[in-house]
């Protein structure tokens, strides 16, 4: 597999993805953009959406189910419309209280601050699959995140952090067989049904668009790593930074 950025092909040659005007791609990872989503809304999916969407299906993510997204960023924002697109019953999880009312408009039904104290009581045993896409997970206090798993259930992390996971003993499993799983991406058909359902549903990443000159793209990577987007950059004005005279 080559990744989208600084892989490298057989050839030797470097594949520079969404910092240059045209890329090479086989055709089975290509898709077509329904005519519905406007390119600046729709690039995101092509990551962030297949990333979040994927496990969730994979899931059986439906009516009658009950799901919980950790972490309300470039990841989680998509997982809510996602999850309540798929019918289930959505609450989202946030170390910060100025999420609270951006993910109600995303779907969530309930909103569940994690820094207040003794936080998953009221939860145990409620959540069919919990979609992590927080990057603290070195942070978390794992056994009252699974706690909150019912019967069986899956904490499933697409959300990668620098740092190891934190240490757990055989008890954090052994009250609810609960699992721990993760992924990234997805694969071609879920990209295809996951487009349609966004052009169905009007799912739409929420962006920020930035000139992709190189100022821009600096511009946005810093702030990106300083987490102050909301919750997407879209990279734009390809046809003034790289049109030939």
């Amino acid at each position: 597999m080559v990744d989208t950025y600084n892989c490298t092909y057989p050839d030797g040659s470097v594949a520079h993805g969404g910092f240059a005007s045209h890329i090479r791609a086989h055709e089975y990872f290509t898709f077509k953009i329904p005519d519905a989503l406007k390119s600046e809304q729709v690039a995101p999916l092509l990551c962030a959406g297949i990333t979040t969407y994927s496990p969730l299906v994979r899931a059986n993510v439906g009516p009658g189910k009950t799901v919980a997204i950790v972490g309300i960023g470039g990841l989680g924002h998509m997982g809510i419309q996602w999850a309540k697109a798929l019918g289930a019953e959505v609450y989202a999880m946030t170390h910060s209280p100025s999420k609270v009312e951006d993910a109600k408009k995303l779907g969530a039904k309930e909103v569940i601050v994690t820094t207040d104290e003794n936080w998953a009581d009221k939860y145990k045993f409620t959540f069919d699959f919990i979609l992590n896409c927080a990057d603290m997970t070195h942070k978390f206090d794992m056994s009252a995140y699974m706690s909150t798993l019912n019967i069986g259930g899956e904490f499933h992390n697409v959300g990668i952090p620098d740092e190891p996971l934190p240490q757990m003993t055989a008890g954090t499993f052994a009250g609810n067989a609960g699992k721990i799983t993760g992924s990234h991406l997805g694969n071609h058909q879920e990209m295809d049904a996951m487009l349609k359902l966004a052009a169905e549903k009007n799912i739409v990443a929420w962006v920020e668009t930035i000139d992709i000159s190189e100022k821009g793209c600096a511009e946005a990577v810093e702030r990106v790593k300083e987490n102050k987007v909301h919750y997407r950059f879209t990279l734009t004005g390809f046809e003034k930074v790289f049109k030939k005279d």
